[in-house]
């Protein structure tokens, strides 16, 4: 990674000619998915890159990262030597930490490295990211010597099951919101191993429990279909986020999708000893992770969840997803039994017609 570590040291210099880029930086304006390599853990983020509106900056762009409820903003933009360059200023476990992403456009996607520096030193990652929508046309790469093909959006033909309507579709499911009664929600438990825990208003993600493991399966029923907040088989998603509602810090809980049967009854013994993460009952893949730092009473934290419900969509089982804690410090949330709607789990997917 020693190439990061120069390009770092020259973006001061670098950002006060790079405007004279603009097409290079034009091909990549636009919202992009990033899927983050960590050596065998996945992570995704989001990333939006738009021309600069701050009237008198030198930076050549505007940017705005997410990743699992945390935002951040660009600090330095830069091109080096046909190498995108974006440092952009973020949190994670609750500190300060910057991003520094290198990278080119390659095929329509980005394609570099990121390192991550925070309080506890430097990681470095290697990512891919895709456009989610069309990119702009005319635009050239800062290493090619023409312009760049635009990225056309997915051309649009009827759903699996034939739906008509062919523009992109917006639904946000939660317990109650306009007469919806899909979602389940359950915690399992060690200590009590064979006692559903389904009805209860607030679950608990918990290494150490009181003595024992206790987790939390959770999912959101009749998503697939032809119904008006249903997303259509074969449609393609743009983007899926899972949002809920903390209200006590705990350690790092991990969400992951669930590939073995459950229902609301289900219990610790009835799960085999609770959910493993091993490609059978659960996907080793993360949607997400969060350090479980909350900064206020109550706080809402997302996951970026497109790529399992692109998986629903394509015909995998819907069986949700696990929050599984990594220590013992409980992660604490409203669950879809919460007496205020609002605080309870949703699930905002949009989708688009292949």
């Amino acid at each position: 990674m020693g190439r990061l570590f120069h390009i770092a040291c020259v973006l001061g210099l670098l950002a006060a000619t790079a405007s004279a880029d603009g097409d290079a930086w034009t091909a990549i304006h636009g919202d992009w998915r990033l899927r983050i390599d960590g050596g065998g853990e996945i992570y995704f983020a989001r990333l939006r890159l738009a021309p600069s509106e701050e009237g008198g900056s030198r930076l050549p762009v505007a940017a705005a990262f997410e990743a699992d409820g945390h935002r951040g903003r660009v600090a330095s933009a830069a091109i080096e030597s046909g190498f995108y360059v974006v440092e952009v200023e973020t949190r994670r476990s609750g500190m300060p930490a910057k991003g520094l992403f290198a990278f080119e456009l390659v095929d329509g996607r980005l394609t570099g490295d990121v390192d991550f520096e925070s309080g506890s030193g430097v990681r470095s990652y290697e990512f891919q990211a895709e456009r989610l929508g069309a990119g702009p046309a005319g635009a050239s790469a800062p290493n090619a010597g023409g312009p760049e093909p635009p990225v056309e959006a997915t051309a649009t033909q009827p759903s699996a099951r034939g739906a008509a309507s062919q523009a992109t579709k917006r639904i946000v499911l939660r317990q109650g919101d306009g007469g919806y009664a899909g979602a389940v929600d359950t915690e399992i438990w060690a200590i009590a191993p064979s006692k559903p825990l389904d009805r209860q208003g607030t679950m608990t993600a918990d290494g150490n429990n009181g003595g024992g493991e206790s987790q939390v399966l959770m999912r959101f029923g009749d998503l697939i279909g032809d119904g008006d907040k249903q997303v259509p088989e074969g449609s393609r998603v743009v983007a899926a986020t899972l949002r809920i509602v903390v209200f006590d810090p705990g350690t790092t809980v991990y969400l992951h999708r669930v590939l073995a049967p459950w229902g609301a009854s289900s219990t610790w013994d009835g799960m085999a000893a609770g959910v493993s993460v091993d490609g059978v009952e659960a996907s080793p893949v993360r949607d997400g992770f969060n350090f479980g730092q909350i900064n206020m009473d109550r706080q809402e934290v997302q996951f970026d969840v497109t790529q399992t419900v692109q998986a629903w969509a394509d015909g995998e089982p819907n069986r949700g997803w696990v929050f599984v804690n990594t220590g013992g410090n409980g992660w604490d949330f409203y669950s879809s039994d919460w007496i205020e709607e609002d605080l309870r789990p949703s699930l905002e997917v949009v989708a688009a017609p292949r």
